[in-house]
């Protein structure tokens, strides 16, 4: 299930080579940030961020020509490397591709991208996606895996040689690993790569990627952090004209919204004043774009807060990901869960969920859902931990499986019309009433014989909250019969050795 259980290597290998020890069932959520490559004092990601700078001006010369089908396909567009189990598919390793629509993105945005005013010290691709919509860190992640991935194939060559057997591994034709500037064409190497086979039957390689160029939170260089820094970004204006006319436009709007305010006899709010000056900086934006470059340049000052920020990510992604999930295998299987591969989807379904229930409530299993006393379990979360619960199974599990009536969380069948729907949701989620309406769809959409529903909850009024939401529906008699109540409470599980 784990690259050092699939590939018999101690993990701690992994760990001193400074690497994922990824699940290779599912992807794990973490993410490349190329600014982590850029502040590195190694010298090897100082050539990285230099090459994948020059490919980036190789793409502003290209993009001064008319846009064609064949130039994007060739230079700007990006098949996804699923090989390094980076990402948030919750069924093997495939997302989806950067795809037409970005690589027309990157096309039009790429002289940004590359232009600094003479502000930044450098150049950085990320500078482009302040310009997408939402915050695109698989997308930053996608494009600059696919820029560094003939290090990544040495990175995991090297490892391979010195710790996996030989039976594991095989010679693969890489595609795309380097770019020729001479023929003006992305480069194939062969690599030796550790492999599994997928479910076709075809070997596929897996790449290791080093830990200390991951994320799992926001990219650092984004534009909600730009937007919440904005009075710093301000600050750090050399030119005084242009630090007057921005400070002057904010503080006209905000003037106005408390002249308003003060016409209406109430009281200006500072939550109001904030999300106006956050407007005010964003129209700002648009007539004087060198203030990205001011905020790229404070972003490459603060290095040492964003190697601080990466490595907590990393521990607290790790723990909460990996080691959790390591340890819920665990007691999956001295629990010595008894198999009936005689059972339909939904008899099976319950039995499993039955038992993840039996987990995390009396095996201590809820623990991996906290982190110094925080909870930090989201939806995903418990998605993943019981994802990967699922094997040793002939049952197929799709999760995210849309069936033109939206996605479902889970389907686990046998076949066609031996189907079943599984949904999870937080007691505290705002759309806990809105699960009964959904499941009924998704069941006539999939053919599926019925659904389970388990509702977690980690604090008393969380399952209050959750018991009416169910009575409100109506379905208080499908409690622990198809509605499960899944406890996760830290505050009402004493010790054995305390408990009376």
């Amino acid at each position: 299930m784990y690259f050092s259980e699939y590939f018999e290597v101690e993990p701690e290998l992994l760990q001193s080579y400074g690497t994922v020890d990824i699940p290779l069932i599912c992807d794990v959520p973490f993410f490349v940030d190329p600014m982590l490559i850029f502040n590195s004092d190694k010298p090897e990601y100082q050539e990285l961020h230099r090459s994948i700078i020059r490919y980036f001006h190789f793409l502003y010369e290209k993009s001064k020509d008319n846009q064609s089908d064949g130039a994007l396909g060739a230079w700007f567009r990006f098949s996804e490397v699923p090989n390094n189990w980076l990402g948030y598919s919750l069924s093997g390793n495939k997302g989806l591709a950067l795809g037409r629509d970005y690589a027309e993105f990157l096309f039009k945005n790429i002289g940004f991208a590359i232009e600094t005013s003479g502000i930044s010290k450098s150049e950085h691709l990320e500078k482009a996606m302040l310009l997408y919509p939402g915050s695109g860190k698989d997308k930053i992640s996608d494009l600059t895996v696919n820029l560094i991935k003939g290090y990544l194939c040495r990175h995991t060559e090297t490892f391979a040689k010195s710790h996996i057997d030989e039976s594991y591994c095989a010679e693969f034709d890489v595609e795309r690993t380097s770019f020729s500037y001479t023929t003006e064409s992305f480069v194939s190497s062969t690599f030796h790569l550790p492999f599994i086979v997928d479910a076709k039957g075809n070997l596929e390689f897996v790449l290791l990627t080093p830990k200390d160029i991951l994320r799992s939170d926001e990219p650092s260089i984004n534009r909600n952090h730009m937007l919440k820094n904005h009075e710093r970004i301000r600050r750090s204006i050399e030119n005084d004209e242009l630090r007057a006319v921005v400070n002057n436009y904010m503080a006209k709007a905000v003037h106005k919204y408390e002249e308003e305010q003060k016409r209406q006899r109430k009281k200006p709010r500072e939550r109001a004043i904030k999300s106006i000056e956050k407007s005010a900086f964003e129209d700002m934006l648009v007539q004087y774009p060198v203030l990205y470059d001011y905020y790229i340049a404070l972003r490459e000052e603060d290095t040492d807060e964003i190697r601080s920020l990466s490595n907590e990510e990393f521990i607290s992604q790790n723990a909460r990901y990996i080691e959790a999930s390591k340890k819920l295998i665990e007691q999956f299987n001295q629990g010595a869960y008894a198999y009936d591969e005689s059972l339909s989807a939904a008899e099976e379904a319950k039995r499993r969920l039955l038992f993840f229930k039996h987990e995390l409530e009396d095996c201590d299993g809820y623990k991996s859902l906290y982190i110094n006393g925080e909870v930090v379990a989201r939806e995903d979360q418990l998605q993943r931990f019981w994802r990967l619960v699922w094997y040793g199974t002939s049952y197929k599990l799709d999760a995210e499986a849309n069936n033109g009536r939206g996605n479902t969380d889970f389907i686990i069948s046998k076949g066609l019309y031996n189907q079943n729907i599984v949904e999870f949701k937080l007691a505290s989620n705002t759309q806990l009433p809105h699960v009964f309406t959904q499941v009924k769809i998704y069941e006539a959409a999939n053919c599926a014989e019925g659904s389970l529903i388990a509702v977690f909850f980690f604090s008393e009024q969380e399952e209050k909250r959750a018991r009416a939401v169910i009575h409100a529906a109506g379905y208080e008699d499908y409690i622990d019969a198809s509605i499960f109540l899944i406890d996760c409470r830290d505050d009402n599980k004493p010790s054995a050795s305390t408990a009376r």
